[in-house]
């Protein structure tokens, strides 16, 4: 990953308060699977052991929250989402299905400081001491990344996908 820059700035307070006080779209509980590399990733998680049945991280996007998100560091089409764990909370090793067949850059925002116990894994870096409003983009849109929440705080990131033409 390499550091774009700080928009700490942009992030309004509103958000915040938004999102930590409502559940978004519980992952991978409410989702199904949209893409055979969705599958395959839902099946070997499976297999592993973890429990698709449960509540592993809330999604939040324009369908469930009152704001919209217009990165400011972003020039093309994109869409964006964003993840919130509770302690306790994760996502295993994964690629984004949004990403693997298209030309994109993916940027990692979060929208809080770090924390200990918050932790961000991207191919074999982890990501420690970050600000709010940090912007990251992927080596390769595609790599594998995942994160937890073995703190005690929420821990909040914003995703973006930016398509290039």
């Amino acid at each position: 990953m390499h550091y774009i820059g700080n928009y700490g700035s942009w992030i309004e307070n509103y958000w915040i308060v938004e999102l930590l006080s409502c559940k978004g779209y519980a992952r991978p509980k409410e989702w199904k699977p949209t893409s055979e590399l969705e599958e395959e990733q839902y099946y070997n998680a499976e297999k592993a052991g973890y429990d698709l049945k449960a509540t592993h991280f809330w999604l939040y996007d324009s369908t469930n929250v009152s704001f919209d998100i217009v990165p400011p560091w972003v020039e093309g089409k994109y869409h964006w989402w964003i993840t919130k764990m509770m302690p306790g909370q994760f996502t295993p090793l994964h690629k984004d299905p949004d990403a693997s067949n298209t030309a994109c850059i993916r940027y990692w925002v979060p929208l809080l400081d770090y924390t200990p116990g918050h932790i961000f894994q991207y191919k074999n870096n982890v990501l420690l001491d970050y600000k709010a409003g940090d912007v990251y983009a992927y080596e390769d849109s595609s790599d594998i990344h995942g994160a937890c929440n073995i703190g005690y705080l929420p821990r909040l990131v914003l995703q973006v996908t930016e398509y290039v033409n």
